[in-house]
Formats: C-alpha cells, sequence, structure tokens
C-alpha cells in the first residue's frame, strides 16, 4: 500500500530533470547520502524503493528466499541500469558473457549486507491497519506497557512463521515507504553452491564485476553495505555500460526501436547496435552535459532524423523494410497507457493531478470492492491501481506488459480483441459520448463547424473538403 510514494518519486525526478547519476544513487543508496533537510531525507529513503518493488513469494514456502530478494535487485541492476544479465551466474560462471559466479556474489555483498522494506505480503492476516515490517519488528523489542494487551501479527525474520506482537502505537496518517536500510553488520556474501543458500562456500570480498572494471578502483567501505559505492561505480564517468543503456532507452522510446534492439541485453547473446558509433558519441555527450535525460531528448528530437517522414516510396520500403538506416521515421501505435488518456483529454475527461497520493491508500480497498479491483477513475493511467494479478481492465487489452519482472521493451500485436474493445467497452463509449457532448456545447448546429473541431481535437489537424463533407 505504500508503493505509490516511490511512484510519485520517479515522476518527480523526471519532471526535475534530476541529472540521471544522481537519480541512480539515490535509487540505489539513497538512504546512505547526507540530507540537507527532513524532506530531503524522506526523499532519499523513498527512492530507495526502487530495490523493494519486486514481487516476493511467500517465505515460509521458501528456502531461498532471502537469495531470491537479492537475485530481484541484481537483476534491476544487472539488466536494468547496465543491460547484462547477471542472473545465470548465481549458479555457474556465465555461459556466455564474462561474468563469473565470484562477481555475482561480490555485487551480491551490498544487498545481503542490506534490509529490504517492502512491508506485509497480501497473503497474512492482519489485525490492525498495514505498515512496514520493521517498524513491527522494532515494537516487538519493547515491552509494552500494562494497558497495551492489543496484537498484530507478523512473521519471524529466521522461521518465517506468524507471531503475536504488541501493536505499536502511531495509525492513522504516519507516512510509510518502502524501501532499504543496512545491517547493522554488513559482511560479504558467500558462494551459494548450485544456487542454493543452505549450501555455502567460500566468502567473497564485496565488489563489482570485474568485466566492467576501468580507471582507479572504488573500494567498498566495510563499515556500509557497499551500495553507495555501487553507485559511485555505476555512474562513473568512464563506465561502458550505463551511459549507454540509458541512452538506448531513450532512442528505443523515441524512435521505437534501440540502437541496440536488445535494451535490457548488451551482452554476447544481445543485438549487436546498428549505429555504434552514435550511440557511443550519445553516450558521451549524455555524461558531459550533466546527465540530462531532458537535454538529451531535446537533442534527439531536434535532429534532421527524428524529424523525417514516415512516408517513403517503394524502393525505400524495399531497401530497408524493417527501417534500420532510418530514412523514415517508423509508425507506432499509442502504448495502453497513452491511448487511455488520449481518449479522455479529447472526451475533456482527463484529470492530471495525482489525487490524493493513489488509489490504494489502504490494503482493506483490496476486499470491500465486491470483486472489482479497480476504482473508476479519469486520472492519468500513471496513478492507477496496478496489482500484478489484477492489471487496470481500460488498459489489460492493449499489450501491457507483465508486472513481475523488468520489461525492456513492450510487445506489439494486432488482435481482434483491440478492436472489440474500442467497440463495445463501456469506457470508450462513455469517452465518445462526452467527446460529441462537448462539440455540440462549443459548435452548436453548425455541422461544417464541429466536424472541423472534432478532427482538430481528436487528430491535431484541418480536415479537407473531401471530409468535411462526410
Amino acid at each position: 500500500p505504500h508503493a505509490w510514494r516511490y511512484r510519485d518519486y520517479v515522476i518527480a525526478a523526471f519532471n526535475e530533470d534530476t541529472p540521471y547519476d544522481r537519480f541512480l544513487t539515490e535509487q540505489i543508496a539513497g538512504d546512505l547520502l547526507p540530507a540537507d533537510s527532513d524532506a530531503q531525507r524522506d526523499r532519499h529513503l523513498v527512492a530507495t524503493g526502487f530495490l523493494a518493488m519486486a514481487a516476493k513469494p511467500a517465505k515460509a514456502m521458501n528456502n531461498n528466499f532471502d537469495m531470491d530478494v537479492v537475485a530481484d535487485q541484481l537483476d534491476v541492476i544487472g539488466s536494468g541500469v547496465m543491460g547484462l544479465s547477471v542472473a545465470c551466474a548465481r549458479c555457474h560462471d556465465h555461459k556466455f558473457d564474462p561474468i563469473p559466479t565470484r562477481d555475482y556474489y561480490a555485487m551480491a555483498g551490498a544487498f545481503t549486507s542490506s534490509e529490504t522494506m517492502w512491508g506485509l505480503g497480501a497473503n497474512e492476516k492482519l489485525t490492525a491497519p498495514p505498515t512496514d515490517l520493521h517498524v513491527l519488528k522494532a515494537a516487538a523489542r519493547v515491552k509494552p506497557p500494562a494497558d497495551f494487551v492489543e496484537t498484530v501479527l507478523v512473521l519471524e525474520s529466521n522461521t518465517g512463521k506468524p507471531k503475536p506482537v504488541p501493536k505499536p502505537k502511531w495509525a492513522p496518517g504516519t507516512p510509510l515507504a518502502m524501501g532499504v536500510r543496512d545491517r547493522k553488520k554488513p559482511a560479504d556474501a558467500k558462494i551459494n553452491l548450485k544456487g542454493d543458500a543452505k549450501k555455502l562456500g567460500e566468502s567473497v570480498p564485496r565488489g563489482f564485476l570485474s568485466a566492467c572494471q576501468s580507471g582507479k578502483d572504488i573500494a567498498v567501505d566495510p563499515k556500509q553495505s557497499g551500495r553507495l559505492q555501487l553507485a559511485q561505480w555505476l555512474t562513473r564517468g568512464d563506465h561502458p555500460q550505463t551511459a549507454r543503456v540509458m541512452v538506448n532507452r531513450v532512442w528505443m522510446h523515441l524512435f521505437g526501436r534501440g540502437i541496440v534492439a536488445t535494451p535490457n541485453d548488451f551482452g554476447v547473446y544481445g543485438e549487436r547496435p546498428t549505429h555504434p558509433e552514435l550511440l557511443d558519441h550519445l553516450a558521451s555527450r549524455f555524461v558531459t552535459e550533466g546527465w540530462s535525460v531532458k537535454r538529451l531528448i531535446r537533442a534527439i528530437v531536434l535532429s534532421r532524423t527524428y524529424q523525417l517522414s514516415s512516408e517513403a516510396d517503394a524502393l525505400a520500403l524495399k531497401a530497408d523494410p524493417e527501417n534500420l538506416w532510418l530514412a523514415r521515421h517508423s509508425r507506432r501505435r499509442l502504448d495502453a497507457e497513452s491511448l487511455r488518456d488520449s481518449m479522455l483529454k479529447v472526451a475533456g475527461q482527463l484529470n492530471p493531478s495525482a489525487g490524493e497520493g493513489s488509489i490504494i491508500r489502504h490494503r482493506d480497498i483490496l476486499v470491500n470492492l465486491a470483486g472489482n479491483l479497480h476504482e473508476p477513475s479519469h486520472h492519468r493511467s500513471v496513478y492507477l491501481c496496478y496489482l500484478r494479478s489484477a492489471p487496470p481492465p481500460e488498459l489489460a487489452a492493449f499489450d501491457l506488459p507483465s508486472f513481475l519482472t523488468p520489461a525492456g521493451k513492450r510487445e506489439s500485436s494486432v488482435a481482434t480483441g483491440h478492436a472489440l474493445y474500442l467497440f463495445n467497452n463501456p469506457f470508450v463509449i462513455e469517452q465518445a459520448d462526452q467527446f460529441a457532448l462537448s462539440l455540440f456545447d462549443d459548435c452548436g448546429g453548425d455541422n461544417r463547424e464541429r466536424t472541423a473541431e472534432a478532427y482538430r481535437r481528436a487528430l491535431h489537424r484541418e480536415p479537407d473538403e473531401e471530409e468535411l463533407e462526410k
């Protein structure tokens, strides 16, 4: 129920053009950064929700639970930030990329030395409003006063079994956030033989991927987890991956295809870049211009290549059907969120505000809606209720990605269900009715003016004479 704070942090960071190196550092090690105010401290703590968002299976049924959490965190750093899959190295040296098992556990030590605060899972029964697990554990260590007999159920850290503890005094309005913090006694991780957390091998000093080392080594502070040094290593200007991966993601969102077509995999089995010199140039420029995402986007969209028409003659289409060489602009569909937001915008129904923090303000909403997990809303799609097992119904039909793992890019399909949804869904019909009513309100009984205004609002162009007559 507290995940929305991280969502709002991300939106604010992009709106404010937080430098990408700072953005990464706050997400990986915000709890270890100095702060000038309580508000900045809160922002730093919320940012570490980046490491607490992965799916969490029931601990009582999983002997490898703690290392599975670490594996999720390493995966989002590896695939998401560096464009390298490190998951294989959990059990054995990577079969294709130069990532030995020792490197995996060198990085894992930063996360085994950290506590992940994701709150209580949805399957635990509560007798009090939900809160973060570490708050409840702290309360369990304090002898309750005589008049405090109410209890809640929490999971014991060693057995995973529910245990009654005194309900701490706080409840309503206390701001809580998901995130991470250093353990009291950071320590190096031991190799899990064949990936089994119950079969331990030698200890590996905390560190980073040897294949990506460059310049002067960054030593891990033995008194800390190592996440701060990991962030410094990832954002050093000469790191071979971090800037290239982000530049490639921005390019993909603007053009529909990355310079590297596999945005999460720059390794041996990933696609080769179509324009390697261009990728190097943009990555270098990204760093030297202060890691500004907005400046990067501006540079790309002002280029001649971005501003090319999507029209092309038959010869050009035959010579480069996939448009790898960018002689034209590739046409793309709106993604699910943009499609819904556009319908609301054209109909005059879009509420651009974030509302009261989140659609999910309390866990009780999940059981009090009589099977309907999604409240009606005219807010932007980014503020809807997203549950891993139940995506928003207005979006589910249009290639919405799985919520279980990070998605580097979305699938794009053509299905009968798309047309059927747009013809029959009550949400679409409602927006069409509102659109029509607004045209009558603004244009009166003039059919030609209503038609022209409809084209302006929906297609952002003037209709031609034939379209006006129809």
